[in-house]
């Protein structure tokens, strides 16, 4: 899902509990987090844990900025330490950067996240970020709730807009627009693997080649080099009679595995 599905979210989120969502998955996105991280999924096993108020810092410079600040809206950066995880690495923390967009903007998403939760009776630092209080009862954002806000979005946004519909998406596509976002502005591959949090590049299975800007300016970079030589065919320039190497290409290569068989 492209920026403008999020948008539409956070300009549609009307009263206090649709905002409370909408910042949590403004904020989810620019993590690549999964829904077990940031919403109530249950209370089934699992190894990853959701992420707490406590493991939410904002800095700027090498300064903390204590959650109390009336200005940590304005940070420099938000570093996220994940817990344990499923893949058994613990304590993996990542960090995103104020982008200056006053609607989508993760420093922005997580300080009205972790203003909101402090603003609770009782409020203690190890409470989740689905934690939520509506005056007079506490209760969970839950996934559920999560997809149903991706659904309306990406259905109010059209497939003559997005190429796809309702039906095409779910709560894991927080992950994989993340990894699309990124990889469609060119960040480099160990980039998105660290700040995804992925140990292999399975995230490629998230980067849909149909997207039309995904091959954006290819054709032209293309012919960057007019031409290109290979080296090979320099070691013996007094012979003129073409080898069979120097007809089918390098042992192993496309042209070679190419040629026709006798």
């Amino acid at each position: 899902m492209p920026p403008i599905v999020f948008r539409y979210r956070l300009r549609m989120a009307l009263h206090k509990r649709a905002r409370a969502r909408a910042h949590l998955l403004g904020g989810a996105v620019f993590f690549a987090m999964q829904s077990c991280e940031y919403t109530y999924v249950g209370k089934q096993d699992r190894k990853t844990r959701p992420i707490q108020v406590k493991d939410i810092t904002f800095m700027t410079g090498n300064t903390v900025i204590p959650h109390s600040d009336p200005h940590l809206h304005l940070a420099e950066s938000v570093s996220i330490n994940f817990g344990d995880q499923k893949s058994d690495i613990r304590n993996e923390e990542v960090t995103q950067f104020n982008n200056d967009d006053p609607e989508f903007n993760p420093v922005a998403h997580w300080a009205a996240t972790v203003r909101r939760i402090r603003s609770y009776p009782n409020f203690h630092p190890s409470w989740e970020v689905f934690t939520f209080f509506d005056g007079h009862n506490f209760s969970r954002i839950t996934a559920s709730e999560m997809l149903s806000d991706i659904r309306a979005a990406v259905r109010a946004t059209g497939p003559k807009v997005l190429g796809f519909t309702s039906n095409d998406v779910g709560t894991h596509s927080v992950r994989s627009s993340f990894a699309m976002m990124a990889y469609l502005a060119k960040e480099p591959v160990y980039t998105i693997m660290l700040i995804g949090r992925w140990s292999s590049t399975a995230f490629l299975s998230y980067i849909e080649p149909q997207i039309k800007e995904f091959t954006g300016g290819v054709s032209k970079r293309m012919l960057t080099h007019e031409t290109f030589f290979h080296v090979s065919g320099a070691t013996n320039p007094s012979d003129d009679t073409p080898t069979d190497r120097e007809v089918f290409g390098r042992q192993g290569s496309l042209r070679q595995r190419l040629r026709k068989r006798s």
